[in-house]
């Protein structure tokens, strides 16, 4: 893959696709979005595959850390709601474990 298509993957290019923008039923998430990669805000610069369940690959460059999670939420998509679907709960997560990795 050419570096700059890389560059721009993970890269919210438009203003409807920044984080707080791209929008769950009734309610702004705090992710953009690239080319297939869910942003989360706070201009880490990390990136996320999300699939249908709750499974994700999150990527922190910044710190060199990549996790996998292959858990599933079988309520997923029942509801509307981040206590039902926990998109923004498991970002904290995973950010959570990610900021482990940092030395004091």
């Amino acid at each position: 893959m050419p570096e700059q298509w890389v560059e721009a993957s993970v890269r919210a290019d438009a203003p409807h696709l920044q984080p707080g923008r791209p929008i769950l039923a009734d309610h702004p998430l705090d992710l953009g979005y690239g080319y297939q990669w869910w942003l989360p805000g706070g201009g880490r610069g990390e990136f996320s595959a999300m699939g249908i369940y709750n499974q994700l690959v999150y990527v922190d460059p910044e710190r060199g850390v990549t996790i996998v999670k292959l858990s599933a939420n079988p309520a997923y998509g029942t509801a509307m709601d981040e206590a039902t679907n926990r998109e923004m709960e498991n970002i904290a997560f995973i950010r959570a474990i990610a900021a482990s990795f940092d030395r004091p």
